[in-house]
């Protein structure tokens, strides 16, 4: 498709657009809201339907002009867009600035066989542009002109090795060649799976929470129920909750596991990942689809979660992060892949980090004192049975108390490893929520020594990677070796810049 001329978008962007905007519009003015709701009293209802109609109607005003003046064309080297209705902008991005470029469809854009396309860059917070409304033909296209003239789309040279994958035995030359490899697609079983394996506690007091909201916005109904019983039912109702506590945390927990499937069914449904000659696609979503293409270059970095549950049921979840705008985390691209096993892990990190085929050149420990750190740290909750306890059961409760976290934290201090290969730094820790980050020397910006002055005198210290990801920390590190370290990784990542 032709490009060259200024396009509009599809006229159906109108009504997303306004639909956004009065979602911006309810976020930033829901606590005059609230203010209103109490002061106006009777007329509340009259008021808010005057309210709404006003807003729809401005929105719908403000989303028209918007369209009207926005467009979007491509030039030799850059993409181009002009909008602003009062202010004016023309934003001119340059191909080998672009990081991702990820298509994603709403329910109406679904529903209307559209497609928005978002543009990321490593400099800046956010998206650096955003089409709402184009056809999913023009999204494609536009996708695919963008990510072949930007630079580094490439992935990385790969040994040819053997690797064995679904029952095929596959180069990793295959596996980044003409045809895209496979790597998650996600069945009825398998998404259901993948909710059972989430943080059930997190999301069983966010739907507590919202129950809460819900009751306590009802104070009156609550106070007439109440008002309503009869005095002699009141020692029966109160036996009765204490009776109900058991079956109410069964269903507190089972609130939780609802929330947890419901929730990896609307973030991935119909899952659909490969890694081809253009780096790495995945598809994913309910109500949101957001399909993603990342060259193999601009991956930083790579992080594989699990918890005793993911390993019982054998797979991993990765996290693939991109650059981002400041070290304060905002911008960039994290896209997360469930149910990720271990065939799947090899065939992605034998294409990104082929070096991990040979001997590592060290491997780094902490130094045992953090291992004294941790048990002092989690043996200070015991000072409160002294508090709570008659002191026999205060001694019985600090001595299981001691026992438990000696365990919990000998298995975090076990966990704790550095991994150093010719081109890669592999970050471990974590024994019950286990986390593995991997990164590319040639990525690194830069190496930091940190300690404080305690440290300093014991020869202590943690090193720090910085990334255009984020940091990463390993700590405790002993002096020689930390720097030792930091003088590989910095000789490294000059070395690999220059063969570059």
């Amino acid at each position: 498709m032709d490009f060259l001329e200024p396009k509009r978008q599809h006229p159906l962007g109108v009504l997303i657009l306004s639909v956004q905007f009065l979602w911006k519009l309810g976020q930033q003015a829901w606590p005059m809201l609230i203010g209103l709701s109490i002061s106006i009293g009777d007329n509340f209802w009259q008021n808010a339907i005057l309210a709404s109609i006003a807003s729809l109607v401005l929105t719908g005003a403000y989303a028209l002009l918007y369209y009207l003046r926005f467009k979007y064309s491509v030039e030799e080297r850059a993409l181009i867009v002009e909008k602003g209705i009062f202010h004016r902008e023309r934003l001119q991005v340059p191909f080998e600035r672009i990081q991702t470029i990820q298509l994603f469809q709403g329910p109406i854009q679904q529903l209307f066989g559209l497609t928005g396309l978002r543009v990321d860059t490593a400099g800046s917070s956010g998206s650096e542009i955003k089409l709402v409304a184009i056809s999913r033909t023009a999204g494609e296209a536009l996708q695919d002109i963008l990510r072949s003239q930007s630079s580094g789309a490439t992935e990385p040279d790969a040994e040819p090795e053997v690797i064995e994958t679904e029952g095929h035995n596959k180069t990793p030359s295959q596996t980044a060649g003409q045809a895209h490899v496979q790597l998650v697609s996600l069945s009825f079983l398998e998404l259901v799976k993948v909710g059972l394996s989430q943080n059930h506690l997190r999301n069983a007091f966010a739907s507590l929470a919202l129950l809460s909201y819900l009751i306590g916005n009802r104070p009156e109904a609550i106070t007439a129920m109440l008002d309503a019983v009869p005095a002699f039912m009141a020692p029966l109702i109160a036996a009765a909750m204490v009776l109900l506590i058991l079956p109410g945390m069964l269903l507190f927990l089972m609130s939780g596991v609802a929330v947890s499937v419901a929730t990896a069914f609307l973030r991935y449904y119909n899952l659909r990942s490969s890694i081809g000659p253009d780096g790495l696609h995945a598809e994913m979503g309910l109500l949101r689809r957001n399909t993603f293409q990342m060259p193999f270059a601009r991956v930083h970095l790579t992080i594989w979660r699990s918890n005793w549950i993911r390993r019982k049921l054998g797979f991993e979840t990765l996290e693939i992060r991109q650059a981002q705008a400041d070290s304060g985390g905002q911008g960039g691209v994290r896209v997360s892949l469930p149910a990720m096993e271990p065939h799947h892990r090899a065939v992605l990190e034998n294409v990104l980090y082929s070096d991990m085929t040979e001997n590592p050149v060290m491997e780094v420990l902490p130094v045992r004192r953090l291992r004294w750190l941790l048990l002092a740290f989690s043996a200070l909750p015991a000072g409160l049975f002294w508090l709570s306890f008659h002191p026999l059961a205060a001694a019985l409760a600090t001595g299981a108390w001691l026992a438990f976290v000696s365990w919990t934290t000998a298995k975090r201090y076990g966990s704790f490893r550095m991994t150093v290969h010719s081109d890669t730094i592999v970050l471990e820790k974590g024994w019950f929520w286990r986390q593995r980050t991997l990164l590319r020397l040639a990525q690194i910006q830069g190496v930091e020594w940190e300690r404080h002055v305690f440290l300093e005198r014991r020869s202590i210290g943690h090193v720090v990677f910085h990334t255009a990801a984020g940091a990463r920390r390993f700590s405790y590190v002993q002096k020689s070796q930390g720097e030792k370290l930091r003088d590989f990784a910095m000789n490294q990542h000059h070395a690999q810049n220059s063969r570059a």
